[in-house]
Formats: structure tokens, sequence, C-alpha cells
């Protein structure tokens, strides 16, 4: 309640008994300067008492015991039945208070409790003052403090106040005794009933107490019932005495002209007593009167009164996935697939219970263990809707995926939705608490429009700093203006949060209440919202929970319980709301990503294979496009992104991988985890080298050439390494100039070299010959400078990193000379162990971590090499559990751009820690953006509230300008930074403004469970760095593409293809042209021998994410990504194919409307800024069987 009582009293008597809540925001967090005793503080916290059950009877003496031992944080509840002298357990008994008073007593006090509600009841609290015994009721508001962990997870979380005026006549001087107990008036039990304390105080007085008082306040509740005159509401009435209440007096309410009577129960010598009323329905501010009987006295108030909103709640059954954290991931695989045998059986026994998967990946592990009757049952109850899959294979993090790993991350359920006919109109990501701004452009490509976000606030307190759960639903539009309907919950689980399990509907009667206050506002235009899921992760159902919506229903009429899957229930909502729906946009912040850098090698490798595994699909589809004899390995692709998508699937280790990381479930699980990383790498690898050579044969290249594709759709230049026989070198088969190379290393009969390849055809490639030359001698130097005609790099030897960058066009210094650290230098951060502590979890409570930053030293320069494409610097270092860093400095002579290659060799330790590299650029207040997967954020204003402001996620470039100058790096093994300092924990709710320092945030252990302990080994960290006088976000996207995006190669051999005997011999007349000498696949129309595009694109800012075979084998498919700009038409050219239709589909693939061709091989389409535009096309391709 958020405001004092209002009553009018005909006795005149003065309020002792404060209302529960009406001082808290006075004084609830305040504590009074004149206490006869406090216990803990009013922090909303109850971390400072002691923890688990204590073994007997408490019993704490003022000024003797301490708080952190001798005073437990939590009471359970006894049944009401229970009087004040029984003896229950000693973790339930009425605990003890002993103080002493030195003086005669004051003529009064005042006790002040604040308790935390935490579990699935609000019980009263029993005071005992010197042998004499009250009960006071709880009416508390719901917290948003995190105070205590709990408010992570507890959707009713909530505090209250009980706060009331002691007579000195009940104190003595000498000892005095107050107890306190948690008392349940439920008829039954209510699993783990109890209270948490915050605080208790006993302070002076300063007013003498009367001898009588009494006041009462009248109370509307949510619950109406059915009766046979019609519906009624019940009505509380509360009545607060300083003197003892006596059996055999009765109270009278008036409402409306109806008149209510009920006994009074008394049998207490101070407190409360409440009397439930049930009253016919009453409009708004109506006059009620109430009148009772205290010791002969009446009372009278009288209050204006609203009758409550009739709610409806959706329950939507649903058990979250955690693919692995609480057993093996075999294990989660067969209690999930039997959680679905048993919502079925459910269904079958209740027609209305619903039960929604939490994960497309749940539905594939059941149909691939049943029988075909089981996997028939399970597609009817979809087809009929009664089981639900949403949209997600499984609930992935997606700041950390590319784009299309998150489209992809759609298509199991959209497959499945195609090929049997179910819905395909949601999507729902629970526990992961924030989201990447693109999801919203992601999930409105593929044509949802809903959806369920169940998040879990523990290390992220996008709803305890956002509220985004009491502003639900919102319209969430994505970068391209398109548009999802998100609801955002309180965590998830919510039915056994508020009811227990099996759920008890005493406790849903009193945790109900607490949960609506979220939406008990005006802007709130709905009467029905919905509760997120009815239990915890990767657990068996319980069949209860079938039965609840009945058992309640015939109980209350509102708020009425009805089953429901997300999008009848979203769906719903949102027709009550009509168009008031606000709209926000902007990006969550990856709050739980930063959980990825305690795996930095595995996770480079993922991030690595997200760039390679779109290029491995174009080639096996331009494979089957060129050669009519071959199809795309679509198994082995589906694999691929399979095992991409595991990877990026919240889960990484298990429950105890931080405390017991040593123990088989968290050694097997992480094995598990990472193995997915190296799966997916090796079938992307596997599927490119698979596909270059098939397609090699329609290439009339010698062996011994060198073919270079390129898979994004504009021509390029890009790094090719390769081994080449001793003596060769490199021609370019288009141009006929030799290609300088840089030697690497080698031995024997070859040498490792680097070249850079130009000009390399859109989605095409380029042939390279080798021709024996001599050895090339590389120019070395040992000055401590490097230049380019764009840059000039001082290095600083001692730190292994760069002191000065002078960018030679915009004439300026890009690095900061008065920061404490070099540009691109290693810090090791030490400290964060003695928890808790704010850099470990989110709490308003606990101290600052006290964290070290060590910077690399001991550095030296290695060698300046002057090479074919620019100049490269080596440098070594090291640092705190950091024996060697082994630094590459590449400058270009014809690109604007700098290349940082970083080998680290630590020691894992257990101990926690963070690793960062520090890019300080010259700038003191800086804007701030990166780029998500299909737009660009501003920190400052692109975050939508309570999104997370410490550490980000970037897709390809992050980058700060100020003052006519832009500077830009690209982390493209490591996707998190910091902006303007390190991670200190400090939780800001607004970006504010920052220094121009980016941090890539490579490394850390903070996490206390969920990911690795720690880490050890090599590591590989690649960056680029650029400038401008501007942040040109179209060009750094472009970029961006083709860093991670390399070019592929292929090198011809023998066995790839024959040679005619007589070709061998060396400068046979007969042979002058070595494409002569090889086999070719016969072709309508052969493939260039020099270089040939695929695919040509007329548009620079649009970037081909994915070509591929059409999942429902109709055509291939294409996929576009606009990187900004206004809205056009786009002509697309393919030489490949004679086109026979194409049409604009949705992300999963599904047709929506024709699209104009362009001669026999194009097609166009506009395209939108920032949008993800999907083509399907048919036709055949301009190749014919070989000849035999």
């Amino acid at each position: 309640m958020n405001a004092k009582w209002s009553f009018i009293s005909a006795s005149g008597l003065t309020l002792l008994f404060a209302a529960s809540l009406q001082l808290h925001a006075a004084s609830g967090n305040s504590q009074s300067s004149n206490p006869v005793f406090r216990i803990g503080s009013f922090d909303r916290s109850s971390v400072e008492f002691a923890s688990g059950s204590p073994k007997q009877p408490v019993k704490f003496v003022v000024g003797k015991s301490d708080a952190a031992k001798d005073w437990y944080a939590a009471q359970p509840a006894v049944l009401g039945s229970a009087t004040a002298d029984e003896s229950p357990a000693s973790a339930a008994a009425p605990r003890s208070i002993l103080f002493t008073l030195d003086h005669a007593a004051a003529p009064s006090y005042r006790l002040h409790v604040s308790l935390l509600i935490q579990s699935a009841s609000v019980p009263a609290l029993r005071v005992g003052i010197n042998g004499k015994h009250g009960i006071f009721y709880l009416h508390p508001k719901l917290d948003y403090s995190n105070g205590d962990q709990g408010d992570s997870f507890y959707p009713a979380y909530s505090q209250a106040d009980v706060e009331f005026t002691v007579p000195g006549s009940a104190l003595r001087q000498g000892e005095n005794t107050i107890t306190l107990q948690a008392v349940e008036e439920a008829d039954q039990a209510v699993p783990e009933a109890g209270l948490t304390y915050d605080a208790i105080e006993l302070d002076r007085g300063t007013a003498k107490a009367e001898a009588r008082s009494s006041t009462a306040q009248i109370l509307p509740t949510i619950y109406f019932r059915q009766r046979a005159g019609g519906l009624e509401e019940e009505v509380e009435a509360y009545i607060r005495s300083s003197e003892p209440m006596k059996p055999g007096g009765h109270a009278d309410l008036t409402i409306a002209g109806r008149h209510y009577q009920q006994a009074l129960r008394g049998n207490q010598d101070f407190g409360e007593e409440r009397l439930d009323f049930s009253v016919a329905e009453f409009p708004a501010q109506t006059r009620a009167a109430f009148d009772w009987q205290v010791s002969g006295h009446r009372q009278h108030v009288e209050q204006t009164i609203d009758p409550k909103k009739k709610w409806t709640v959706f329950v939507v059954p649903n058990t979250h996935v955690d693919v692995g954290y609480s057993d093996y991931q075999a294990k989660i695989a067969a209690i999930q697939s039997h959680a679905l045998d048993e919502a079925l059986d459910m269904i079958g026994k209740q027609p209305d219970f619903r039960f929604s998967t939490d994960g497309a990946w749940n539905l594939e592990q059941f149909m691939k263990t049943r029988t075909p009757a089981q996997q028939q049952r399970a597609i009817a109850a979809l087809q009929k809707e009664q089981l639900f899959v949403p949209a997600q294979y499984a609930n992935i993090l997606t700041g950390f995926p590319a784009a299309e790993t998150l489209i992809r991350s759609l298509y199991p359920s959209a497959n499945f939705s195609r090929i049997h006919g179910t819905p395909f109109n949601y999507a729902n990501l629970t526990d992961v608490p924030s989201y990447s701004w693109s999801y919203a452009s992601i999930l409105a490509s593929a044509g949802i429009h809903y959806l369920a976000g169940g998040s879990n606030n523990y290390r992220a307190p996008v709803l305890l700093q956002g509220r985004l759960n009491e502003d639900s639903p919102i319209w969430w539009e994505g970068p391209d203006g398109k548009k999802v309907l998100l609801w955002y919950s309180r965590i998830y689980q919510q039915m056994q949060m508020l009811f227990g399990l099996p759920p008890v509907l005493a406790a849903g009667r009193d945790t109900l209440p607490l949960f609506l206050q979220m939406y008990e506002h005006p802007g709130y235009h709905a009467s029905a919202t919905m509760l997120y899921g009815t239990q915890v992760e990767n657990t068996d159902l319980f069949p209860q929970q079938a039965e609840l919506v009945k058992e309640w229903d015939d109980t209350y009429a509102f708020p009425h319980l009805q089953y429901s899957g997300f999008h009848e229930a979203l769906q719903n909502i949102q027709k009550q709301f009509g168009d008031t729906i606000p709209t926000t946009r902007g990006d969550g912040g990856p709050y739980w990503e930063d959980g990825i850098a305690s795996d930095a090698y595995y996770a480079g490798m993922e991030r690595w294979t997200e760039g390679n595994a779109p290029t491995a699909e174009k080639l096996a589809t331009l494979t089957a496009l060129i050669n009519p004899l071959m199809k795309a390995n679509t198994a082995d692709l589906k694999r691929m992104w399979t095992n991409m998508l595991l990877m990026d699937e919240h889960t990484w280790d298990s429950y105890n991988s931080i405390s017991d990381p040593t123990s088989m479930e968290a050694v097997k699980q992480l094995a598990i985890k990472d193995q997915y990383a190296v799966n997916a790498k090796a079938l992307a690898n596997f599927i490119a080298m698979n596909s270059m050579a098939s397609m090699v044969s329609a290439i009339p290249a010698a062996p011994g050439s060198l073919i270079v594709f390129n898979s994004l759709n504009w021509k390029r230049d890009g790094l090719v390494s390769f081994d080449v026989d001793k003596g060769n070198e490199i021609v370019d088969t288009t141009t006929g100039k030799v290609v300088p190379a840089e030697r690497l290393g080698g031995d024997g009969n070859f040498d490792h070299i680097r070249f850079l390849a130009q000009d390399i055809p859109a989605v095409g490639y380029k042939v390279f010959e080798m021709r024996h030359a001599a050895a090339a001698t590389p120019q070395t130097d040992q000055v401590s400078t490097l230049e380019s005609p764009y840059y000039k790099v001082t290095l600083d030897s001692s730190t292994g990193a760069v002191r000065s960058i002078y960018d030679k066009q915009l004439q300026r210094e890009l690095v900061n000379q008065q920061s404490p650290y070099r540009f691109g230098q290693y810090l090791y951060v030490s400290g964060g162990d003695k928890g808790p502590n704010t850099v470990l979890q989110y709490s308003h409570v606990y101290p600052k971590a006290d964290l070290e930053i060590h910077p690399a030293s001991s550095g030296r320069l290695v060698s300046i090499t002057h090479t074919p494409y620019g100049a490269v610097a080596h440098l070594q270092s090291e640092d705190t559990n950091t024996p060697s860093i082994a630094t590459e400095i590449r400058l270009f002579n014809s690109e604007k751009k700098i290349e940082f290659i970083e080998d680290v060799d630590k020691k894992e330790v257990d101990s926690k820690e963070a690793v960062y590299f520090a890019f300080p650029f010259a700038m003191t207040q800086p804007q701030f953006q990166y780029e998500v997967q299909n737009g660009v954020v501003d920190p400052a204003k692109d975050m939508y509230p309570g999104a997370g402001h410490e550490w980000f996620s970037v897709q390809h470039w992050v980058s700060v300008q100020q003052e006519g100058m832009s500077g830009t790096v690209m982390p493209l093994d490591a996707s998190l930074v910091t902006l303007g300092d390190i991670n200190r924990g400090a939780w800001p709710e607004q970006f504010g403004k920052r220094p121009g320092t980016i941090f890539s945030y490579v490394m850390n252990n903070y996490w206390d469970t969920n990911y690795r302990a720690g880490q050890g080994g090599h590591f590989h960290f690649h960056y680029i760095v650029t400038s401008a006088p501007s942040t040109n976000a179209q060009e750094l996207s472009h970029l961006g593409w083709e860093e991670i995006t390399p070019l592929q190669a292929d090198t011809v051999t023998t066995q790839d293809k024959a040679i005619s005997p007589i070709a061998e011999h060396d400068g046979n007349p007969q042979y002058p042209d070595p494409a002569a000498q090889v086999k070719l696949l016969h072709l309508a129309h052969p493939l260039d021998a020099h270089e040939e595009s695929f695919l040509k694109v007329e548009d620079a800012n649009v970037v081909l994410t994915a070509w591929k075979t059409a999942e429902d084998g109709n055509g291939t498919i294409l996929r576009f990504l606009d990187l900004g700009g206004q809205q056009r038409t786009v002509t697309v050219q393919t030489p490949l194919l004679q086109i026979n239709q194409a049409w604009q589909a949705d992300a999963v693939e599904r047709n929506q409307a024709a699209l104009p061709l362009v001669g026999t091989s194009g097609f166009t389409f506009t395209i939108h800024p920032h949008e993800i535009v999907t083509v399907r096309i048919t036709g055949t391709p301009k190749s014919q069987t070989p000849g035999s």
C-alpha cells in the first residue's frame, strides 16, 4: 500500500499503529537517531544476517549477539492454528530479542520490522512483548532493489514494514523480551512459506501513548466469487488495536446501502484482526462505512473505495530448457522428451491443458527417439494447438551470433511447420535477460510478431532498473523499422514461484495480488495478463499443474485462470490494448554474454566460423549450379548450423562449473559445449574445401594453379596464405603480372607464403599460376617506426604496443598521450576474489571489487619487415600470469588500416581475473557507436530501458568520433568491449560521458556458475584499426564484412585433374596453354580460365549474406542485408541461371510476392535501410550433362 490509511474516526482517537507501508518512503530506508537497539540495516537486504537454518530457537541478546552469526535471515512460517505457546521446529519458533532498559521506560517506543517476501506466501508476523502477543498483517509492495539475490528470480519479490507504537507501560526497567514469528494463516501448509528479515529496530518515541486506540481500513481485493445472487467481490477490513481484543464482538460493513456483518475472533493482547467480507459488486468511488467494537467502545470509519479489475490470467505451462547446466546434455534431451510425453498425457486427461516447449530443440530430441505413433500424437496436438513449439531452436545469446545464425535458429521450427502444417507464430526467450536490437528485425523478417521474454535478472538488472515488465506489452522496433510485440516477464517458472509445486491455492491467494501489482497502473490497458511458465528448467512435470486452473476457477470467478500458449495470450492482450501499445527502440546490452569471455579460445573459433560458414554454403550452392551432377551437401550444412546454434545457446557449462570445476559434471559438459565450436569449424572447412575442389573441375586451370574465391558480392583484395614449392613465384593470370609474396616460413621443399590477392571478382574467383623464379629476400629494419601513405606508427617496445599513430590525411594524432595505457596494450586485471562484490553480482549493498590493472611490460622490438603490401613489426612482452604476448602490427600501402595480431600464452588460474587490450583514442568525450547485426547503436541513446551499459557485444566494429576525427577498432576474435573504462561492476543505468578508450574485453571469470572457472593456453586475437574524419557506418561495415569473411583458396593438383602424358614434358609446343593440358568438365558455358563472377549486385551497400539451396528444394535462396542508406531498388544478375521466377520471401523462405525479372538472368527488389531481404529464384542452370 502506497499511502496512509484514510479514515474518519468518530471517537477522535489518535493513530498509534502505522499502516504497513505508510512510512516506507519517509523512514523505511532510514534509521532512527534514538534507537534502543537495531538489528541489521534498513536497506532491503538480508545479507548482513546468517544464512541457513538455526539448530536451536534464536535468542538474540542486544549488545552481545552478532547479527551475522546469531540472527538468521529467513524464518519459516508456522500454520496459524499453532498458538504462541506451542513449540514448532527451531527455525520456525518465535525468535527472542533480549534487551535491557537502564532507566524507567519512556512514555512510548516505536518498533519497526522491515521484511522481505521471497517465497510463495505472505505470512503474518506474530509479535510478542514481554509475554503479550499480537498479529500484524503485511501489505507488501513489489521491490526492485535487488538487496537480496532472490529479487532476481522471484516475480512477487516484495518488501513490507510492520511499524507501530509500543506504550511505555509494555516495557520495564531491566530485562525485556520481544519475540517475532512468521505465521501462515492458510488452511493448508504452503511449501517454503516464510519471511526474510531486512532489519528490526526499537527506538524511543516522543509522545505518550493513548490509553485506548483502535483504527480500521477497508481494502477491496482482486478476488470475485460467483454466488447465486450474482458476482461478489471480496473485501478485507483490518482493525488495529493497542489494547486487548476479546472474542464476542462483531463488525459491520456498509457498501452501497448493503450491510454485512462478521464476528470478531479476538484473543489478542494487541495487533490486528482481518475480516473477510463477500460483497455485491459496487461502482467506483463508492462510499463505505465500517463499525466495530473493542472493549465496549464502538468505533466508526468511512472510506471511498473502488472495485478491483476483473483479471484474466493466461497460464502458459512451460518448463525451461538449458541444454546442459543441471545435468549432462544427453540427459537433458531425455528429460525434455519425457516432459513432452507427460504433457501429452496431461492433455489427454485434461483437454483444456496446454503445454509450450521452450525451443524446437526439445521437439527435435523427442522426434528422434519416439515411435511413429507417439510422433504422430505430438504432431496432432501441435495441429490442434494444444501443444506449442516456438520459432527459436533454443534460448540463444543474441548479441554474439551473426545475423545469418540468428535467422537459422528459426529454421528447424519453420521447417517443421511447413511439413506438418503447425503454427509458426511466436518466439520466446527464457532465462536470457537482454537482447540484441537486431533480434526484433530478425523475428519480424521471419514473420514472427510476438516475442515473450522470461527474463532472469541475475547479473542482469534489466527489469530492476528498467521495469520493462510493467511497461509490457511494447512494440520493439528494430533498426530496420520492423516491429515485434515484446512481453517482458519478471522471471519464468512463475506458477511454481507463486503457487509452489505441487501448486497450492492458498499460496496463489497470497502471492497473485503481488504479481498483479506490476499491471495495476493507468498505462496497462488490459484486464488480462500472463503467467510465464509453470516450473523450473529440465524437470519432470508435476501432473497437478494440469488441475490447478479448474480448482482455482471453481473457487474464484476472478482472477480467472486459463491455460494458454504464448501466442494466444499475447494476441488477446494486444487486442485489449488496441492502438495504445507504445513503441520502443534500442539494444539491450549483452548482460550474460560477458561469460563467453571465460572461454575465449573456443569463442574466437566460433566467431570465425560465423564468418566462414556462409562462405562454405555459398560455395556448395555454386558447385551445384555449375556442375549438373552435383548438389549441395545439405546434411552436413544442417549439422554445421546446428553445431553453431548449440555453441551460441546460453548454457555453457554445469551448475557447479565454478564451485567444482574439476568435477566430472563440469568437465564433461564443457567438453561437449566446446566440441560444438570444433564441429562447426571442421564442417565449414570440409564443405568449403570439398566444394572448391569440385568447382575446380569446371575451371580450365592447370595443376599447380591457385584459385582464390571471394564469397562477398563486391570485388575486393585480401591476404592469402598457402604453401608453394620452393623457387616458385605467383602470377596473376588476368593481368599477367607477378604478384610479390612474403615468406612466412617453410621447410624442405616448400615455402609458406602470404600475398595480397587483388581484384578478386564478386562471388567469384581468380586464377593464379606458379612459375620458377629466384627467391626474394625480405627487407628488415630496426627503427621503431612504421609508415604507410596513411599512417606513421611509433612503437613502444617496452610495452609491446604503440606509442603514437599519426593520421597523415587528417594530420591528427590518434592516440591519447595522457592515457596510462599504450595503444593495443595488453592489460591483466586481478582482484574481485573477496565476495560478495559488485563485479561478481549486481547489488546496491555489496562493496565494490578491489581491482588492480597490470599493464604488459618487459617488452622488446623483435623485428620490422618491409613486405610487398606494406610493413610488419613484431614485438614481445609479458604480464601477470601471461609469460608471452607476441604482437604483430601490419601497415598496408594500399589500404587505410592497421592490423594488430596478438598471440597470447597465458597460465590458467582459479583466482578472479580479466584481460583487455586497450585502444586509447585522443578524445575526451566522444560519441561511441558499435555495429550490431543489421544496424548501428549509439549506447548513449539507442539502449532500451534497463539495458546494460558496462560491456557491449560488437559484430564487426566499434567507433569513437569527436571534433572531426573518428577512430575504429574491429575486434575480430572477441565480441565484447567496454567503453571508457574496464568493467568495474558499476552497473550504470545510463551511458553518460566517457573518455575515448575502447577496451577489447577478451577474458574474465566473474561468473559463479555456468561458465568456465579459469582458462589458459594459447590464444589469438586479431584487430583492425582505421580512422576517418567521421564515422561512416556503411564503409566500416563494408570493411568489417571483408575482414571476418576471408578469401578462400584451393591449389589445383594432379589429383584434381588428369594431365595428358605428352603434356608432362616441359616446353612441349603442342600445349602452349596450360589449360589445354587439363581434362575438363564439358559445359554449355565453360568457366573462364582467369576469373569469373557468379553474381553481380548493382549496389555497393548491400551484402549477400547467404546463397543456399531452398529448404523445400524449390530453387535457391539469396539473402541480402542493407548496410545503410535510403529505400531503393537493387538489381541482381547471375550468369549461372536462366531465371524463370523470383519471389521475395520472408526470412524462413515463405514466398511473399513475385519480383520483376531483368532479362533472362536477373531480378530486382526494393530494400529499406538496414533491412534483411530474402529472395527465392528458380530456373535452369546454364550447364549440361557432361559427355561420355
